[in-house]
């Protein structure tokens, strides 16, 4: 099973990250990764290939995050 190579030799702790995937329709993806309660990301995209005759997901990620915008007394937001 890919799970179990994919897998050997890592320990892990407890899920802090959600991972949400949109598939394009011509095998190509999205993706965004995010940390709770955090505010940075990994914005992903990636394509579907053939690799030893398994469907595999590749993807190159981005670091993201949430931009907080603080709006100074007499600004109107259009800066």
């Amino acid at each position: 099973m890919a799970e179990s190579v994919l897998f050997r030799g890592l320990s892990f702790g407890r899920e802090v990250y959600d991972v949400e995937i949109h598939g394009m329709g011509n095998g190509q993806f999205i993706g965004l990764v995010k940390e709770d309660g955090g505010p940075c990301r990994i914005a992903f995209r990636g394509s579907t290939v053939v690799r030893d005759g398994r469907k595999v997901a590749l993807a190159r990620g981005s670091s993201a995050w949430v931009e907080s915008r603080k709006m100074d007394e007499g600004s109107k937001g259009n800066d």
